[in-house]
């Protein structure tokens, strides 16, 4: 435990934008921060918030090796709470299931048991789930073969996608009679066909503690990568939103960190698309003021939100994508830099300015990952924190 006298906190992934702002607004509240990755440069171990970096296994290739090393340093370093960023939170659910004892009963694991955090993170369970609940939801269905496939009954476009996926990858847009071709089915990773709605879309993240929200914020999604993986970050008050989550959340019992997506239609309906139970750039809205440290011990009694009008963006994912016509409806270069120049950036920060100058050496880990495991930018920085559902075994993969 530490001895100024804050908590200690590992967060792993912390090659992450998300990590780096958690870990500054975990200084910045006393608390001593350690970071951990598998890569030997994340942008995050270069922030003045951060105490000491651990460099591990890959816990989508090596998953109990990655547990093993998460619960030593938990042990040597005397952690008081582990946050885990990305899919490494249900890679760890899984592993812990299986090694129940690796880590000390004082530490805690800031996430859900792994039947849940499954259940929440298949875009298919989590539709079922709210049915089964009284929610309202698009018309959905699971689609297992090319049969099944060709037996939709769906007479509107409709989304297909994999029950786990992360942004804008493997998701077709279909119309009835326009099915395609090409779609490997594995038993594993089925895929679910979802009625597809115009309407606003939006995201939401919170922390949760046994059913109840401890902080939260909403922003609707403008610029995005393929109109799905935001770039930018505009905190806004929706009181549905803030409803519909308090009941999901509740109905769950959900304990950690939990991201939606929504759409609300033009009659004012609200369908959450999908759920992500851990971290989401929705963390990128709280500054230290707020004081969201509270939220992850449970020790707030007044919900924390961001403050009003805060907004962010993620500064080299909009110089790669923001500018293109893909990135935002009507988009156009001179609203793009309008944009650009009047939204602060996630990495640079006056009172922490080591990480914006360490960026080409941490974009240099993407790139090598990239080669490595010849995937393109956007996959390569997450392809080794990736859960699909049956990979976290220890029974390894690529080299």
């Amino acid at each position: 435990m530490s001895t100024s006298g804050g908590k200690t906190v590992l967060i792993t992934f912390g090659r992450s934008f998300l990590a780096l702002h958690l870990a500054r607004l975990m200084g910045a509240a006393g608390h001593n921060v350690l970071i951990s990755d598998s890569v030997p440069f994340p942008i995050t171990r270069f922030s003045s918030s951060v105490k000491k970096t651990f460099r591990t296994p890959r816990p989508t290739f090596e998953p109990v090796e990655w547990t093993r090393a998460i619960a030593q340093i938990v042990h040597e370093q005397s952690v008081d709470l582990v946050v885990p960023i990305h899919e490494g939170t249900e890679i760890l659910a899984h592993t812990i299931k299986r090694y129940p004892d690796l880590f000390p009963d004082r530490c805690t694991l800031f996430f859900s048991e792994f039947e849940l955090e499954a259940q929440l993170e298949n875009k298919y369970e989590f539709q079922a789930a709210l049915k089964t609940l009284g929610i309202p939801t698009l018309d959905f269905a699971q689609v297992r073969s090319r049969e099944e496939l060709e037996a939709l009954d769906f007479d509107q476009p409709f989304a297909l996608k994999p029950v786990y996926s992360r942004g804008s990858q493997e998701i077709h847009k279909v119309r009835p009679g326009e099915l395609p071709r090409g779609l490997s089915f594995e038993a594993g990773n089925t895929w679910i066909a979802q009625e597809w709605a115009d309407g606003t879309n939006y995201c939401s993240y919170s922390v949760c503690h046994h059913g109840q929200i401890k902080a939260h914020a909403a922003y609707p999604v403008r610029y995005a990568i393929d109109g799905t993986s935001c770039l930018t970050f505009e905190s806004i008050q929706h009181e549905g939103i803030a409803a519909w989550v308090r009941e999901c959340v509740k109905a769950f019992n959900f304990t950690g960190q939990m991201g939606l997506d929504f759409i609300e239609t033009p009659g004012g309906e609200l369908f959450a698309i999908e759920c992500n139970p851990r971290a989401t750039s929705g963390i990128l809205l709280f500054d230290p003021e707020t004081r969201v440290d509270r939220a992850f011990f449970g020790t707030n009694e007044k919900l924390i939100v961001p403050a009003p009008g805060a907004s962010k963006m993620l500064g080299p994912g909009m110089l790669m994508y923001g500018w293109r016509k893909s990135a935002l409806k009507d988009n156009t270069f001179r609203g793009f830099l309008r944009d650009y120049r009047r939204t602060d950036g996630v990495i640079f920060a006056r009172r922490d300015p080591a990480p914006s100058l360490a960026l080409p050496l941490a974009m240099g880990n993407i790139l090598a990952e990239a080669a490595r495991y010849r995937v393109n930018i956007p996959e390569a920085f997450m392809h080794d924190h990736e859960w699909d559902g049956g990979r976290a075994d220890g029974n390894g993969g690529p080299g």
